[in-house]
């Protein structure tokens, strides 16, 4: 399997302000008050209520959903794209994007003052304004990237690069080729699952039969052809299989 052909990486990053902080002189406070032991515990305080980030995680939780269904594994954060999805991926993390950027402008930033005054009652004399900055800095926060990267090779490093970075050829071709070879067992993964879970369903004397028990078998075999990346004939027919037992 050559995915330097017919794939790229893509690294998801997405950032939020922290929702909590570590108040250490409250901490002191409690455990003193309490004659508790210096490894009793720490106080964390919540830095705004739960439904202040609420619609922007629930975006952010569509976003990584959708790309860990259409990338494969690779490394930590970095999934496999199939060429054949590249446009669609780019369509769908645009349509995230703006989304959720509406959500920071219009839920986050401009109900900012209603958060920093539930803070101030809820800790009380505890209140840090320190940990609140003006809306320019906290929306500096907030961030949303999808960073392509071109699969390695070990043809790419010279000597010279490759003992600056403590790797060789070898290891990084065994890199990719173990990933092509997790990233065929992840598809398999992806395909049976599904399929278990319907067979384990119907088998019962009365199944609860939901439209997702369905759907689920068809989300992946919609991208599954894409995701084959060695174009494993076995695979292949598996698929055809299934499409055929979901009537596709």
């Amino acid at each position: 399997m050559n995915l330097q052909n017919n794939a790229v990486l893509m690294r998801l990053s997405i950032g939020l302000p922290g929702e909590a902080r570590q108040d250490n002189p409250l901490t002191e406070k409690v455990k003193g008050e309490n004659h508790l032991g210096a490894k009793s515990g720490r106080w964390v305080k919540a830095l705004y209520p739960a439904e202040a980030l609420k619609p922007v995680k629930e975006v952010d939780g569509q976003a990584r959903k959708y790309h860990d269904s259409v990338t494969l594994p690779f490394d930590a954060g970095v999934g496999i794209l199939p060429a054949a999805l590249i446009v669609e991926y780019g369509d769908k993390m645009r349509k995230f994007k703006g989304q959720r950027e509406h959500q920071v402008q219009s839920h986050f930033l401009a109900k900012y003052q209603t958060w920093v005054d539930w803070a101030k009652a809820e800790h009380n004399g505890t209140f840090d304004p320190s940990l609140y900055p003006g809306t320019t800095e906290i929306a500096e926060k907030f961030y949303f990237k999808c960073e392509p990267l071109p699969v390695p090779s070990g043809t790419h490093f010279t000597n010279t690069v490759s003992t600056l970075l403590g790797t060789d050829v070898d290891t990084v071709n065994a890199k990719v080729a173990d990933a092509a070879k997790e990233a065929q067992r992840e598809l398999l993964r992806r395909l049976t699952a599904p399929v278990k879970h319907m067979v384990t369903t119907l088998s019962k004397e009365d199944p609860r039969i939901f439209d997702s028990l369905i759907g689920n078998v068809q989300d992946i075999l919609r991208v599954a052809p894409a995701l084959n990346l060695g174009q494993d004939p076995v695979i292949d027919g598996f698929i055809a299989q299934m499409q055929t037992l979901v009537r596709l």
